[in-house]
């Protein structure tokens, strides 16, 4: 047969779609990975969507240096539709899995609109998050670095306790703003410790007030070793030369909680500091939390194979996956999901071929190494123990090679290279960030929510009116309508209760309304009694018939 004639063919069997949820290391590399094997296949029909909160693949190992501003933060990322050329890129938000069904309910755009994605293989990369409710005021008082905006947001900061340090007065609140605190010692804590002193011992000649001895760098370790993951020599190595450039290293202390000025340890030492960056607390993300399925450690528990046992048709693999590897588990690097990645794409297609899969996943690492600053590493690379200047060089290239795309290696080789020779920018770009609560503007006849909606607030109308119009066969003309004006709220049993719209919500006249964030509302519901006693017990009529005894499947305007 002529090749025309098998693409005529092709383009007319169903394709087997992939969806993969998550734009982190594993889902990326996933992605990549069974696109260039079925490339090899050509009688593989297959089509791959990859669903991302963002736009852009980051580098985490990097976001440590883009915080210090070693690496400028459009630098240390890579856009998706550039990076995978061949595969479907959707923005979206993953709110529900249903396996029965075979479909991922998203959320997306500016309205919030949930949509239906249909799969034949699901494949679950969703990573996981800082999980800090054990901590109390942690979530409220520390930074963390899962992404490029936290890194940018904590290089801010620094740079506001610094500028703040230079001109004060008060030598109880300098020594607060010059006090800088890293929860946790394991990569993340000790690379980011590592750079953020050598960003303050580089930026101090423009800080004319400020005196080297005044800088206070603490990283805290619960345990008796930094970086437990390399060798007690490596990681004794690396606690050395950092407390000989000034960084307190705190062994066997815990942190209990923290407040907007200080932080408390588990005996009940207190820490004055405007400053704390936490690398421990990581959990599954609330999606896997709602699967109902076996997590081991805050992972999904697959087979040696990376399918989840009892879904055949479902994969999961990187941070989200607990993957049996003899008496123990893949570790959550970066190294390990790109390996992962790879096992993952063959096992798939060959189900996708055959209907069998049996390549159960196993990997011997190329080593481990983290940077300390100041031109320095530590590295054991399988069995070999290196540090210094040349387990630094060693660090560097080892991230060059893992970074995807050559222009964010030119970008990033070039971030470095500048770096050695010029001074460090101490430019502080703030973004702008959105109120707690904001007001929006609507004209007569637009549309605020439609029937099938997110609600992403609380509303509040300023002055105006709109109709509500809800199906309702109960009601007279089959609908429940209800005219709102000034004082007239809606959205607080959808956030409480995590439903949809199921009417229409429309201006009659030119519109002003309060919106108060999710997250925002939930604070205040909880902060101010009288106002959850108020919302607690709001009047039937306000809601159509209906609607008032379906909790949980329906929703208001």
């Amino acid at each position: 047969m002529s090749r025309k004639g098998r693409e005529q063919i092709d383009s007319t069997r169903k394709k087997t779609r992939i969806l993969i949820l998550g734009g982190g290391f594993a889902g990326v590399f996933a992605a990549k990975a069974l696109l260039k094997q079925a490339r090899r296949n050509k009688d593989l029909n297959i089509e791959i969507e990859l669903v991302s909160e963002r736009n852009y693949f980051v580098f985490q190992p990097l976001l440590p240096e883009v915080a210090a501003g070693t690496i400028n933060a459009q630098d240390a990322v890579t856009p998706l539709r550039l990076l995978l050329k061949g595969v479907k890129v959707r923005m979206g938000e993953v709110r529900h899995i249903d396996f029965a069904q075979r479909r991922v309910q998203l959320a997306q755009g500016s309205k919030r609109i949930p949509q239906h994605r249909a799969y034949d293989h699901l494949v679950l990369a969703l990573g996981q998050r800082t999980i800090l409710e054990k901590f109390p005021g942690f979530a409220e008082h520390s930074f963390c670095l899962r992404d490029l905006a936290h890194a940018h947001a904590l290089r801010n900061h620094v740079l506001q306790c610094l500028e703040h340090a230079d001109v004060t007065e008060n030598p109880a609140l300098k020594q607060s703003l010059l006090t800088f605190v890293v929860a946790g010692a394991g990569f993340s804590g000790v690379e980011i410790a590592g750079e953020l002193h050598e960003m303050l011992e580089r930026a101090l000649p423009m800080y004319p007030s400020i005196q080297t001895h005044e800088i206070r760098t603490l990283l805290i370790q619960r345990g008796h070793q930094i970086l437990p993951e390399l060798p007690e020599q490596l990681g004794h190595y690396a606690a050395q030369k950092l407390r000989a450039r000034g960084v307190e290293v705190l062994y066997g202390t815990s942190l209990a909680r923290a407040t907007a000025e200080a932080v408390y340890t588990q005996d009940g030492q207190r820490i004055n500091t405007r400053c704390l960056i936490t690398t421990i607390g990581n959990g599954p993300t609330q999606v896997v939390e709602q699967l109902g399925l076996t997590l081991e450690r805050g992972r999904l528990v697959t087979t040696p194979s990376m399918q989840i046992p009892d879904h055949p048709r479902v994969w999961a693999l990187g941070d989200a996956a607990y993957i049996p590897m003899g008496e123990s588990c893949a570790p959550t690097t970066a190294q390990f999901a790109v390996a992962e990645a790879k096992v993952l794409a063959a096992n798939l297609l060959e189900q996708i071929r055959t209907g069998n899969c049996a390549g159960a996943f196993a990997y011997t690492p190329r080593g481990a190494m983290a940077s300390i600053g100041d031109y320095r590493a530590v590295a054991d690379l399988s069995g070999v123990r290196v540090s210094g200047l040349a387990a630094w060089l060693m660090w560097r290239a080892f991230y060059i090679g893992m970074l995807p795309g050559f222009s964010t290696r030119l970008r990033v080789a070039l971030n470095w290279f500048f770096d050695y020779f010029l001074p460090r920018s101490i430019v502080q770009v703030k973004t702008t960030s959105d109120s707690a609560a904001r007001v929006v503007h609507y004209a007569a006849g637009d549309v605020l929510f439609a029937p099938g909606q997110v609600v992403d607030g609380f509303y509040s109308i300023i002055h105006g009116q709109l109709e509500s119009r809800v199906p309702d066969d109960r009601a007279e003309h089959d609908h429940f309508v209800r005219i709102l004006g000034p004082g007239d709220h809606w959205g607080e049993r959808s956030l409480v209760e995590g439903t949809q719209t199921v009417g229409w919500l429309t201006a009659l006249e030119d519109c002003e309304v309060l919106v108060l964030k999710r997250n925002d509302f939930a604070r205040l519901r909880q902060g101010v009694p009288q106002l959850r006693a108020y919302l607690d017990h709001l009047p039937e009529k306000k809601y159509p018939p209906a609607l008032r005894h379906t909790p949980g499947e329906q929703a208001e305007t």
